[in-house]
């Protein structure tokens, strides 16, 4: 049962790493932590042992952000949440923070401007959205040289 149980961790801290998540996911409701696990395994871990896989895995993922700093490895960019690294749709903080074409997190200024997509995610021609790529170099204090054809 040890064995099985150290895998499992491996895996659920290998998914929960590639996905931004660290070991504060312990902080979360027990129906996320069961989602994770469900996602991570591809099935639901066995009910006795979910309190030890989780202390194994935050144990794993405290270890690898320790290694990570020592070896000077930059990790995957942080989740804004579990939820978000779950499932983003229905994440009740930041869903409406995700751009509507590939589901990425929107930078605040993007979402302040009004815009749920990313510029380069804006495909209202073939080229682009044009107003969209003037509106972004406005922003960043440039002009567009040319027009698209």
């Amino acid at each position: 049962m040890d064995e099985q149980l150290t895998t499992a961790a491996k895996r659920v801290a290998r998914w929960c790493y590639n996905r931004g998540v660290d070991e504060r996911v312990l902080g979360c409701r027990e129906q996320l932590l069961k989602a994770a696990v469900d996602q991570a395994l591809g099935r639901p871990a066995p009910t006795h042992l979910e309190h030890a896989l989780w202390q194994q895995t935050a144990t794993l993922l405290r270890q690898r952000r320790d290694w990570d700093r020592d070896h000077q490895v930059t990790p995957p960019p942080p989740a804004a949440c579990l939820p978000c690294a779950v499932a983003v749709d229905q994440c009740p903080t930041h869903a409406d923070q995700r751009c509507r074409a590939c589901g990425g997190q929107l930078h605040r200024i993007v979402v302040d401007e009004g815009f749920d997509t990313h510029p380069c995610c804006d495909h209202t021609s073939g080229a682009g959205s044009h107003a969209v790529l003037e509106h972004t170099a406005q922003m960043l204090g440039a002009t567009l040289l040319a027009q698209p054809a």
